[in-house]
């Protein structure tokens, strides 16, 4: 479905650079509805570059518009707040992503703004390039089809069928709080496997395949449920707290959850995310000594945009392998425009009440 999808936008640019960018954000977007970064790069990368390459244009840049528009996604349901509740068992996830869609509205603009910037940039510096893709572009029908001969579990003829499944899922994840979101995801996956795959063989197969990459997310939070059970069980979360209460100034210790949202983003770059997860019950337990809620204390940190910018993160490494561009120079190329948006997002958060 999202290649058919990608293809069809691909096929709209035409060559307008303008057109190029934006569909950039718009197929990063889409890939990213399912709060992975992998499906993201391996949807959007290998569909665009072709196009980057023919215009000339740094595929850097291609890298840093995808994960732009991928990061504010990390703020839905079934991605960031989806491991809350890991730390606060009272957080609904669903609650949490309805509270940040403002904010992840004001930074998918904010993406596409950019978008167009460098489109701006690269009209001027590209124009040779720009005319030729043009020109090219006019001589085609615009209806080249995916081709799927390589990928006999795709079911195109279902396009429609498959995309009514997934717009109505979407919406059910986005907005019915009284249903728990893992129950959703089971009711639909069944739905999707037996409205595509009629024999046990197939369902086998297409399980097997994705179904290996849910354990190292299992095992991840198995492990951070037994740390922050021993933290709380044996008073260490108290005393810690006590202990930063005492440094802090009593005026400033309200915002404590909020400067390290920003503290620790140039930090990410070195040290793996997971890292930063152990902190959440120390700062929930600040919160609470101010009167917050975990809503407030954790929203602010739900959307990150530096996991894209480590070389430690292996979906980032994957990225540039698909982009043929080098880990560190992309690195260096999108830390500034991606602490920029980190921090706007943060701010946004506190604008709009959230904290």
């Amino acid at each position: 479905m999202f290649d058919i999808i990608v293809n069809k936008l691909v096929g709209i640019t035409k060559g307008n650079i303008y057109v190029v960018m934006v569909v950039t954000i718009a197929v990063a977007f889409i890939g990213h509805l399912d709060g992975a970064y992998n499906t993201t790069y391996l949807i959007a990368i290998p569909a665009l570059a072709p196009l980057y390459k023919r215009l000339n244009i740094d595929r850097r840049c291609l890298v840093l518009l995808v994960s732009l528009a991928a990061a504010p996604m990390t703020g839905m349901a079934w991605a960031q707040p989806a491991k809350m509740p890991v730390y606060a068992p009272e957080i609904n996830p669903v609650v949490m992503a309805q509270s940040l869609y403002p904010v992840i509205a004001v930074l998918f603009t904010l993406a596409v703004l950019y978008a167009v910037g460098c489109g701006r940039y690269y009209s001027r510096q590209n124009a040779a390039e720009l005319a030729a893709l043009r020109a090219e572009f006019l001589k085609d029908d615009g209806n080249k089809k995916v081709d799927f001969s390589d990928k006999p579990l795709a079911r195109p003829q279902l396009f429609w069928v498959n995309f009514a499944i997934f717009a109505v899922s979407l919406l059910c994840f986005m907005f019915l709080t009284k249903v728990a979101t893992y129950l959703l995801f089971m009711l639909f996956s069944a739905v999707t496997l037996l409205v595509n795959y009629h024999t046990q063989k197939e369902q086998n197969q297409i399980v097997r395949k994705h179904s290996a990459t849910m354990l190292a997310p299992a095992i991840l939070f198995l492990g951070i449920g037994i740390m922050v059970g021993i933290l709380n069980g044996t008073g260490m979360v108290t005393a810690m707290v006590d202990v930063v209460l005492s440094v802090i100034p009593e005026s400033m210790a309200r915002f404590t959850h909020v400067l390290y949202a920003i503290v620790v983003l140039p930090l990410q770059i070195f040290i793996p995310y997971q890292a930063f997860q152990s902190m959440n019950p120390l700062l929930l337990g600040i919160g609470a000594g101010c009167g917050l809620t975990a809503y407030q204390v954790l929203t602010v940190l739900c959307i990150s945009y530096l996991n894209p910018c480590s070389p430690l993160v292996a979906a980032n490494n994957l990225a540039c392998e698909l982009a043929e561009v080098d880990i560190i120079s992309q690195v260096k190329y999108s830390v500034i425009p991606c602490f920029v948006f980190n921090v706007l997002g943060v701010l946004l958060c506190t604008l709009f009440g959230l904290v």
